[in-house]
């Protein structure tokens, strides 16, 4: 259970963009979603699926673990920090949290039907375009940590194992040329 100074602080936020064929969608992930999100581990702020048939047509279907005042809070806070970061002013930040607020209280990422039409556009046929926006939960503590000792976070990312293990197996192989030549060379 959060405490309410948890409640308070938001966590990091990551945006997942997952392409699937429709042969494949057998509620898996979403079931995995679910009970992340159960646990208290993530939040989602919000989930679009956007759908084409084989035969072209689009079907869309959003969620979010947020009540509706929960999503304009969300929606007026990123609005702010995208209107401050077009802009670089008060101005712009009020101008953008008014907008999120609106947008995002009142549909999946804050887009029209019209925009998921234009994001369906570019899936090709038989697939399925899944976006979630969800808040890392479990990271609060760190991050009140880190507040509360004055710290800074110079720089985060995400790294996928099999990009280390792509990496360890290039390594392997600079190690392995070096040896050779070392070798060759005494």
């Amino acid at each position: 259970m959060a405490s309410d100074e948890q409640a308070q602080t938001l966590g990091p936020i990551q945006l997942v963009m997952i392409g699937l064929h429709n042969e494949n969608l057998k509620g898996q992930i979403a079931q995995a979603l679910q009970d992340a999100s159960a646990t208290g581990v993530i939040r989602i702020l919000d989930a679009l699926a956007v759908q084409k048939t084989a035969e072209g047509d689009i079907k869309s279907l959003g969620a979010t673990d947020l009540t509706p005042e929960q999503r304009e809070v969300y929606g007026a806070l990123v609005g702010a920090l995208l209107g401050l970061g077009m802009t670089g002013s008060e101005e712009g930040a009020q101008r953008g949290a008014e907008m999120g607020m609106i947008a995002f209280a009142e549909r999946n990422f804050g887009m029209s039907q019209q925009d998921i039409q234009a994001i369906a556009h570019d899936i090709p046929p038989d697939r399925t375009l899944l976006l979630v926006l969800f808040e890392h939960r479990w990271a609060i503590p760190i991050k009140e940590a880190v507040m509360s000792a004055n710290g800074e976070v110079f720089a985060q990312g995400f790294v996928r194992p099999e990009t280390l293990v792509a990496v360890g197996a290039e390594l392997g192989a600079a190690i392995e040329a070096a040896e050779a030549y070392d070798r060759l060379s005494a």
